[in-house]
Formats: C-alpha cells, structure tokens, sequence
C-alpha cells in the first residue's frame, strides 16, 4: 500500500515563483510614500526605553514628518540617521504616564518637532520640518 501523501502530491510548479515574490517583497520593502514621490517622510519603527523603577518599559512608535516639498523631504532623508537619534534622545527615558495621556504625547510631539527643526537649521541650513505625526503609539 502506498503512503497517502504518495497519492496526492503538491505540485511544486507556483513554490519557486511564491517564493521569489517574498524575496522581493521583502528585499525591496513595503511601497510607501517614503520612497521619494511625497513631502512626507516615514522612518522605520522607532523603540525606545521609558523610566519606571519598578519594570522594564519601552515606548514602541511609528513616525511621520511632514516637509513643504519633496526636495525637503529628500534632504530630511540624506540626515536620517541623526535625525533617528535625536529622536531617541527626545523620547527616551520619561514616564509611561507622562507618554500615556493625551496631552504628554503632545507634550513630546512639540519638542521632538522643535528639537528636529534645530537639528535640520544646523545640518541642512533650514528648519524643513513642518509637523510630525504618530501612526503608532505602543507602550509596553
């Protein structure tokens, strides 16, 4: 008697092609408005730790920026990496109450926004930072 996957097999004819389209997808990332055709600018996930004596606590975030132009959004990119830490600095270390409340996030949304215009002025000789929006907002 023949075993019963022997019966029925899966065709494997789809396998190779599903699999290069998840090399793709996953190589190339997810098309989205930071790809340089908008005036907004989206950063990868952002974590940082948050102070509570009694836990480890992290502040998990995702992060838009929005510019005048595309060329500003283009020059927010060239200074990415600064831009991440500053916004590290600025995040970092509060209290999971303060970030919690409403007024707390847009207590931080203001100075991160204040603290990247800053940073852009001395790095790129303007402020082109408009405003900066929060698509995901995760304490754990």
């Amino acid at each position: 008697m023949m075993p019963r996957s022997m019966k029925h097999p899966v065709p494997r004819t789809g396998l190779p092609a599903l699999m290069l389209l998840v090399l793709l997808a996953l190589a190339t990332g997810p098309a989205t408005a930071e790809d340089g055709d908008s005036r907004y600018v989206t950063l990868d996930s952002l974590v940082v730790n948050l102070e509570d004596p009694g836990a480890a606590r992290y502040l998990q975030t995702n992060i838009q920026l929005e510019t005048a132009s595309q060329e500003d959004a283009d020059r927010v990119r060239d200074h990415m990496p600064a831009v991440r830490d500053r916004l590290i600095h600025v995040m970092g270390g509060r209290g999971p109450a303060e970030v919690r409340r409403s007024d707390g996030r847009e207590a931080l949304r203001d100075e991160a926004v204040e603290e990247l215009r800053e940073l852009m002025e001395e790095l790129a000789g303007a402020p082109l930072i408009d405003a900066l929006y929060f698509s995901n907002f995760i304490i754990q």
